[in-house]
């Protein structure tokens, strides 16, 4: 899959704070397929915006014009309530079309967004982990690493599994998605990590492009700390989880339930709640990832939200493999029926 980084004349729209250096001194970008700019430390709003071209795009609408041919020659006739979405291609200056969008949809500078990262968390110094463009200016986003990070350790292993949270901030200047805010364990750096992120988000929000940019955002910082309390009520959840004890049998018990086999009305249905359930099962007794809880409920829940964030059936045949992994985790983070199904599972588990 592509990286869909925005990139003119050989210039790539991003800027990542890391960079490696081997054992013999020489240093190497992290920047994503050594593209972009390896910064070399956590950048601040500005140093996002002029390190990832972000800076100056000047994103506005224009009513839409379309060109009629007559028999007194060409004829320019506004569209009702479409307008095209304009920016200045920050290496050519040149002015360049994003998308069409209605009367009510405001955009949400680069400026406003990255200073969002640090107005979130009452910071002024250096926050920045990468930033960037995609799709030729259509997407960006800003990234944060958050102080506090995810810690639980295996009940089998021994081993810490330590889960570091990022704080993203994704704008859309086409008109086709809100501006998104995610607690995210994915640390974004082009397309494919965006999706991963999307997918893997413990929580976030969306706003969409209405009304006034400052306003709105103002918004997001209040709806924001509610957010930050979730993550630490997951924690105590989690922890919980992998205190409770279960075997098999009541794993399975609990899985059937979730996926509704004693709910199924028809004999096929029930095979196919049955055959959901047994590859959830086997997420929970033998996948990396869940193993080193195997035994503990918190494992249980693993399998659950593993089987739904990334194996659960996508439909439309004629998908190619990345548009089925665009929708996958479009449907993790924004399906109310998955969180529903993932609440239904906690709740579950710790009653046992």
């Amino acid at each position: 899959m592509a990286h869909e980084l925005d990139i003119t004349n050989g210039i790539a729209s991003f800027a990542d704070s890391r960079v490696r250096t081997t054992a013999d001194g020489v240093e190497l970008t992290d920047a994503w397929h050594r593209l972009g700019t390896p910064v070399g430390h956590l950048m601040t709003v500005d140093e996002m915006l002029d390190a990832a071209h972000l800076r100056g795009w000047n994103v506005r609408k224009e009513p839409l014009i379309a060109m009629v041919d007559t028999e007194d020659g060409a004829l320019e006739m506004p569209v009702a309530d479409r307008h095209v979405v304009l920016r200045d291609n920050p290496i050519t200056k040149e002015v360049e079309t994003l998308g069409i969008v209605g009367n009510r949809w405001t955009p949400y500078a680069n400026e406003q967004t990255t200073a969002l990262l640090a107005d979130l968390v009452d910071e002024g110094g250096a926050i920045g982990e990468t930033a960037g463009a995609l799709r030729g200016g259509r997407d960006t986003f800003v990234t944060m690493k958050l102080p506090d990070s995810m810690e639980f350790r295996s009940p089998v292993t021994g081993e810490l599994d330590v889960t570091e949270l990022y704080l993203s901030v994704l704008n859309n200047h086409s008109g086709e998605a809100p501006l998104r805010v995610l607690i995210t364990p994915v640390r974004i750096v082009c397309a494919n990590t965006q999706r991963m992120a999307e997918g893997a988000a413990r929580s976030g929000m969306s706003l969409r492009h209405t009304g006034n940019p400052n306003e709105r955002l103002a918004q997001v910082r209040e709806a924001l700390g509610l957010t930050f309390a979730y993550r630490d009520n997951f924690v105590e959840r989690c922890e919980a989880l992998i205190a409770r004890s279960v075997d098999n049998v009541v794993v399975l018990d609990v899985i059937e339930n979730v996926f509704g086999v004693p709910a199924a009305t028809t004999e096929a249905q029930a095979k196919s709640r049955k055959a959901t359930a047994a590859t959830v099962l086997d997420n929970y007794t033998q996948s990396p990832t869940v193993r080193p809880f195997y035994g503990t409920a918190f494992g249980a829940y693993n399998a659950i939200t593993e089987y739904l964030d990334h194996q659960a059936p996508v439909m439309g045949a004629q998908l190619t493999e990345a548009q089925r992994e665009d929708k996958r985790a479009q449907r993790a983070l924004l399906s109310p029926e998955l969180t529903t199904i993932k609440v239904s599972a906690m709740e579950a588990l710790l009653a046992l």
